[in-house]
């Protein structure tokens, strides 16, 4: 039990953390500044820590014979230690669930951002629209480029 709350806590603590650092790239991101190289070098340190404990974890796991620490924790009899452990699997369920979230508004952003920079390479190539949209461009368009094409 001792293990596996040690196990948790360091998973806690880096669950924890995890959100502050996608702020910043949020918030650098959102701010249209160049410095994206440092919040991204913090998440992925972070990430490297998050990996070698879910190796940890996975190994302790298997040495108990247990799928999942929820199902490992109900199996132990009730005590502090199986009631400290229940609290960080929370917390940690709960970081792991804004971090997704976080996730998903990031993945918007950079939605966002791709489709700016195909606009912008679609206008300094000078694709016109007035080839790609309308009947005569249908018909008698020789042009290759096709405006928002993103393959420019």
């Amino acid at each position: 039990m001792d293990e596996a709350i040690k196990i948790l806590r360091e998973q806690t603590i880096l669950c924890s953390r995890m959100p502050a650092l996608f702020d910043e790239l949020i918030k650098v991101m959102k701010n249209n500044s160049p410095e994206v190289q440092e919040p991204v070098g913090k998440i992925e340190r972070a990430m490297r820590e998050l990996s070698a404990n879910e190796k940890k974890a996975q190994e302790f796991l298997k040495s108990v014979n247990a799928p999942s620490f929820a199902e490992y924790l109900s199996a132990q009899k009730k005590n502090i230690k199986r009631d400290m452990a229940e609290k960080l699997l929370k917390k940690a369920a709960e970081s792991q669930q804004r971090i997704k979230n976080q996730l998903e508004m990031l993945k918007v952003l950079l939605q966002s951002g791709k489709n700016f920079i195909e606009f912008n390479l679609n206008i300094l190539a000078r694709t016109s629209a007035s080839e790609t949209y309308g009947q005569k461009a249908q018909r008698e368009s020789q042009r290759t480029r096709r405006m928002f094409e993103a393959n420019v």
